[in-house]
């Protein structure tokens, strides 16, 4: 093979290369641009699924989808999810409550250890709303990515695609957005500070016409800023008692929220 062979089949393979690296960076931006996405490069923003344990993940998900789907929507992690786990169970949540306020208006979209980036998959790829059209949504979303050590910041710009995305599939839809719950025993854990930077910025998300914002995390703490196992059961995950304080202190932001709707009727008893 003589020099000018050789040169002209380097310049080949370096013209592929780019041929295929952009074809490739094209193909990802449209999977995700179809959805309304913009590109970004953090993880918190780009939709994905639990990688190793989808095995159980997926098909949870999927059960997940044949509830009955009612006027208000639940989305988020286990903190919601265990709204719907009884009082007996290994781990006891707040069904009881559930039964009494929201199972004939609600439906639970909440998913154990779920974070920004797999909430943004259900929504896209997962297609959990196809064919959904809640009228009142509540969001709570954020500890799992804190806890595994997204920055605030990252955080708030998952939390914020979230409602972006949910504003434009569902532009007639009411939104709830809840500011993330405190957890761990000690008002001076580091994990409060980065709570709280979230839920100083994602406030800002509320226009009280079609977002509104509820930070009500203060409703699960002693007077002197900690946490009991009477309210968390394990510091981050309410008791049967924690689920109905929630209840008690989300009820004037759903009134709100319902603007006298008639067929939202939130009961006690």
């Amino acid at each position: 093979m003589n020099r000018r062979t050789r040169t002209q089949k380097a310049i080949l393979a370096v013209l592929i290369s780019a041929i295929l690296a952009s074809s490739a960076a094209t193909a990802g931006d449209w999977k995700w641009s179809q959805y309304g996405l913009p590109k970004s490069d953090l993880k918190t923003c780009i939709p994905d699924t639990r990688g190793e344990q989808d095995f159980w993940w997926i098909p949870y998900f999927q059960r997940k989808l044949k509830q009955p789907r009612n006027n208000l929507l639940f989305i988020g992690d286990s903190i919601t999810d265990l709204w719907t786990y009884p009082v007996t169970h290994r781990y006891p949540g707040g069904l009881d409550t559930w039964n009494k306020r929201y199972k004939d208006i609600a439906t639970n979209f909440g998913i154990t250890g779920d974070k920004t980036q797999t909430v943004l998959w259900r929504l896209t790829e997962g297609k959990s709303l196809e064919g959904y059209t809640p009228k009142y949504i509540v969001l709570l979303i954020g500890i799992n990515n804190l806890l595994q050590n997204d920055t605030p910041e990252d955080t708030i710009a998952g939390i914020r695609a979230i409602v972006s995305h949910l504003r434009k599939v569902l532009p007639d839809a009411k939104l709830l957005v809840l500011g993330v719950f405190p957890c761990q025993e000690k008002p001076n854990a580091p994990i409060r500070s980065k709570v709280k930077a979230v839920n100083d910025q994602i406030k800002n998300l509320a226009d009280s016409k079609h977002v509104y914002f509820a930070d009500i995390g203060h409703v699960f703490l002693e007077k002197d800023g900690s946490i009991t196992k009477e309210v968390m059961r394990d510091l981050l995950h309410l008791s049967p008692k924690g689920y109905e304080m929630w209840a008690d202190a989300m009820e004037p932001h759903l009134k709100t929220l319902f603007n006298g709707d008639a067929s939202m009727k939130l009961r006690k008893d």
